[in-house]
């Protein structure tokens, strides 16, 4: 069986869908504002068009990193970024964004396949601790893009 997993996240964001859309678009800035969940990115600068890849080092409260690749397959902004993945994550994922009184709620839909050896093996009995790694990292992903969004919009 496949170490699959789905995950739905939803943030609500207090700034314009555009200026949400745009920060979660460019991947190579997520070191600058979710902290230390995303060690390392490379790939493609500027905002999400399809083809457009980036190479990413994660890691959660759990003592492993994540090495994976995304790659953009449609942007619709401010509305939809749809992604696929390869590396220990494949499978993919897209975000979808729609104002809201106040700001924004932000939505990801995450279906990754785990390649990593520890993770998918593991799986069959600590698929809840993976779980809850996961969602420390979005947590901290949604407290920390309202605050760096506050900062820049002042």
């Amino acid at each position: 069986m496949p170490a699959a997993y789905h995950f739905v996240d939803r943030w609500f964001v207090p700034s314009p869908v555009e200026d949400v859309y745009d920060v979660i678009g460019e991947a190579l800035t997520y070191p600058t504002w979710w902290g230390d969940v995303f060690l390392e990115i490379g790939g493609d600068s500027g905002p999400p068009r399809p083809g457009r890849r980036s190479t990413i080092t994660a890691r959660g409260f759990l003592p492993y990193k994540l090495h994976f690749a995304s790659e953009v397959v449609a942007a619709e902004r401010p509305r939809l970024i749809r992604m696929t993945l390869e590396g220990d994550f494949e499978g993919g994922g897209e975000w979808t964004f729609e104002p809201a009184e106040g700001g924004t709620n932000a939505t990801l839909d995450w279906r990754p396949i785990v390649n990593k050896p520890l993770v998918k093996n593991l799986t069959p009995v600590l698929r809840p601790l993976f779980r809850s790694n996961h969602t420390w990292t979005m947590k901290r992903g949604e407290k920390h893009i309202a605050e760096y969004l506050a900062r820049r919009n002042q």
